[in-house]
């Protein structure tokens, strides 16, 4: 190998580091496991589930250019629970459980630190949500990464019981209510947008941010890690009649919404009712984006949004009284106007 070596790719190194990362693997565990990280496929036993009618939902995704952050300012540890939370957050807008993740990590030359605080990372996301690190993929490209520039990729599959797919778009109607639950942040987009802003306005990631925060730094509010929903929505939909869910993503609110309402249907969001978020409000400011911009590109304070009847708002209540959670009541479906847009700002 010694050649291949020269050439830039070091299959022995990354051999090596492979091993040492089976362990953390191995920490995740679920029924349906089966055989250990190394074989050609990842393997699952999907009847271990005890489903009865099981419908498999998929998703694939990235955390951008997020990843250049955290490489700058060597903070690492959180981009693990964003690649997770991108995909898993993804899946549970379908009322999905998640079974299995895999990772694909790209880069000019794997470092060792780096590559185990992201696997450590992911390892840890999906322990914590009940889902198996099942596998992965792991590439030395020399000429299309440079210096300590790598590149995630998540993939994640889960199930649901086909009569409880969500969304449930025949029972949408005018009058019920949106409820938003908040995000950490940005989560992972829109970042090559709040790069270039702080670039432009040289603006220092390690002094302490611009407005009221217990964060140390800047760099650590930008880099909080994507905020990951399942553990909190596998108890609303038990209890709680919801009939969609929309994960706020790129597009942000104005993008994501409309993807579970029916077309003769729109959203009409009430802007005062949004949580005050010291960071988006900065972000605003600096950027010179109107709201119209701003619900397009980010969350804006609202991670996941869930649509429900008017009459389970009380029930509702309750329910996140009870778990000491925050929610929001950002706006309702109304009928759909001849030339307005899906998604209206009130």
């Amino acid at each position: 190998m010694t050649i291949y070596k020269k050439a830039g790719v070091d299959v022995l190194s990354t051999d090596k580091l492979i091993k040492k990362i089976v362990p953390l693997c191995s920490k995740t565990n679920r029924p349906g496991k089966m055989g250990e990280i190394g074989s050609f496929g990842g393997m699952f036993d999907l009847k271990m589930c005890k489903y009865k009618d099981p419908v498999l939902v998929t998703s694939s995704d990235g955390i951008g250019t997020k990843t250049i952050l955290g490489i700058s300012e060597n903070r690492l540890d959180g981009l693990g629970f964003d690649l997770v939370g991108m995909c898993l957050n993804d899946i549970i807008c379908h009322g999905a459980e998640p079974l299995f993740f895999l990772d694909y990590f790209a880069s000019s030359k794997i470092e060792r630190s780096s590559f185990i605080k992201i696997i450590k990372s992911i390892a840890a996301a999906c322990k914590e949500n009940n889902c198996l690190l099942i596998g992965g993929e792991t590439a030395e490209m020399p000429g299309v990464y440079k210096g300590k520039d790598f590149d995630l990729a998540g993939f994640c599959v889960g199930a649901v019981e086909r009569k409880k797919m969500l969304p449930r778009m025949d029972r949408i109607k005018p009058g019920d209510i949106v409820l938003g639950l908040p995000s950490s942040g940005f989560h992972s987009n829109g970042y090559s947008l709040i790069r270039n802003v702080i670039k432009e306005q040289n603006i220092s990631l390690n002094d302490k941010p611009p407005f009221k925060s217990n964060d140390k730094s800047l760099a650590v509010t930008l880099l909080k890690p994507t905020k990951l929903y399942y553990n909190l929505i596998v108890q609303i939909i038990k209890f709680i009649n919801v009939k969609g869910i929309a994960h706020i993503t790129g597009g942000g609110i104005i993008g994501n919404l409309p993807r579970i309402v029916p077309n003769k249907l729109s959203v009409k969001l009430d802007l005062k009712n949004f949580p005050k978020d010291n960071l988006f409000s900065w972000f605003k400011n600096i950027s010179k984006l109107n709201d119209h911009e701003m619900l397009s590109t980010f969350n804006c304070g609202i991670g996941m949004a869930l649509i429900i009847s008017k009459k389970d708002l009380v029930k509702t209540q309750r329910f996140f009284k009870n778990k000491k959670e925050k929610f929001f009541i950002i706006g309702q479906i109304i009928k759909s106007i001849k030339n307005e847009a899906r998604c209206i700002i009130n």
